[in-house]
């Protein structure tokens, strides 16, 4: 009788396994390659919502994809100090690789990290009721369980603080980060820091190499650093050559929709690494 049950559950138990492992795996399009994510425009078409000020922030745009069927992981994305949501081409690129992106206007382009996170989780609740508000555009458009953050500057410093807020928060890539006074020691959410060498707004040594540093190497986290160029190396998904595009998008992939097949531009062996367009890069590979 004993070996009739193992010979009955452990079918189960791979059958299980499996399910479980095709609920975790969102894969959409066709398999990636280089080229195609280095293109400016993913495989799917773009649509936008203008988001009003009355929102609850600063307001901005959704971007999301069309031509295909969701749900699709959210996306929040902050400018940095005095910028605006036109500040930051990267809109079209998340949205046509498959995600609902609402990239931001703040409050008052003046306010400080910790406000910036602030809205920038207001802006994922905004996108995620949207969805589930009947007759929206993007109604049925998001799934609430996959919510990842970005941001450029002061934005970027905001995602760190996002991140450390909120650890449903899934993945997080901060472009150039500029903060003071905050430590990042209990993120667990999966980051990728991108750093600009030449940066004297938010010099390297002082924002982005530290915090880094700061985030437990129990966390998944990789750091590139864009040679030669200022604080806004990052403001475009074209930064360094696409390469910038190129491991965010992979990045997002990878932990947002658990699309196994960027695991090679993340932690295999297609992986940043030290070339002409980047300077320094580390990672606590393999995962």
């Amino acid at each position: 009788m004993t070996r009739v049950r193992k010979f009955v559950l452990r079918p189960l138990a791979v059958v299980f396994l499996l399910a479980l492992m095709a609920a975790s795996c969102d894969q959409r399009g066709p398999d990636p390659t280089d080229a195609s994510i280095d293109a400016a425009m993913g495989p799917f078409t773009v649509g936008t919502v203008t988001v009003p000020s009355s929102a609850g922030f600063g307001g901005g745009t959704i971007f999301y994809p069309t031509g295909t069927t969701g749900p699709f992981a959210v996306i929040s994305v902050s400018p940095g100090f005095t910028e605006t949501a036109s500040s930051l081409d990267w809109g079209n690129k998340l949205a046509s690789n498959g995600f609902v992106t609402i990239v931001i206007n703040t409050s008052n382009t003046f306010e400080n990290p910790a406000t910036r996170s602030t809205e920038q989780r207001q802006a994922l609740t905004y996108v995620i009721n949207q969805s589930n508000t009947s007759g929206t555009a993007i109604a049925g458009l998001v799934d609430a369980n996959r919510k990842g953050v970005a941001g450029h500057s002061m934005g970027g410093g905001a995602t760190l603080l996002s991140e450390q807020a909120d650890s449903t928060i899934m993945a997080g890539t901060p472009w150039a980060p500029w903060d003071q006074g905050d430590n990042f020691s209990n993120i667990t959410v999966p980051t990728l820091i991108t750093a600009c060498q030449n940066d004297s707004i938010a010099p390297v040594n002082q924002h982005a190499s530290p915090f880094y540093n700061a985030i437990p190497t129990s966390t998944h986290k990789s750091y590139i650093s864009v040679a030669g160029q200022d604080h806004f190396c990052a403001n475009a998904a074209s930064g360094a050559n696409n390469e910038v595009g190129r491991f965010v998008v992979a990045w997002f992939k990878k932990f947002l929709d658990g699309d196994t097949r960027y695991d090679p531009w993340v932690c295999g062996a297609k992986k940043p690494s030290v070339d002409s367009n980047l300077n320094e890069v580390r990672s606590t590979c393999p995962f």
